[in-house]
C-alpha cells in the first residue's frame, strides 16, 4: 500500500468513526492505531501500553473497551475491518 493508499484508509475510518455507533466507533478507533502500528512501526503511547492493548479485555465486562482492543489486534494483523 503506497502512502496516498494509506492516508485514504486512515480517512476512510476516521469517516466510519464519526458515523458509527460507540461500540463500533470504539472497534475502528483501535483498528486505526493498530494499523499504524503495522505499517509505520510507530505507537503513541508506550510499549507496556500497547502489550497491555494485545490482551483479551472479554472478561473485564465493558464491551467498548472489548471493542478496541479487538479492532486493535485486527488493525496489527493487518486484516480488514469489521462493517
Amino acid at each position: 500500500m503506497n502512502p496516498a493508499e494509506f492516508s485514504a484508509l486512515l480517512h476512510a475510518i476516521d469517516q466510519m468513526i464519526q458515523i458509527s455507533g460507540p461500540r463500533q466507533a470504539e472497534y475502528y478507533r483501535g483498528y486505526r492505531l493498530g494499523i499504524q502500528f503495522c505499517r509505520l512501526g510507530t505507537l503513541e503511547e508506550s510499549i507496556h501500553e500497547h502489550y497491555r492493548l494485545n490482551e483479551s479485555y472479554a472478561a473485564s465486562g465493558d464491551h467498548y473497551v472489548d471493542s478496541y482492543a479487538r479492532g486493535y489486534r485486527d488493525g496489527c494483523k493487518g486484516v480488514t475491518p469489521e462493517p
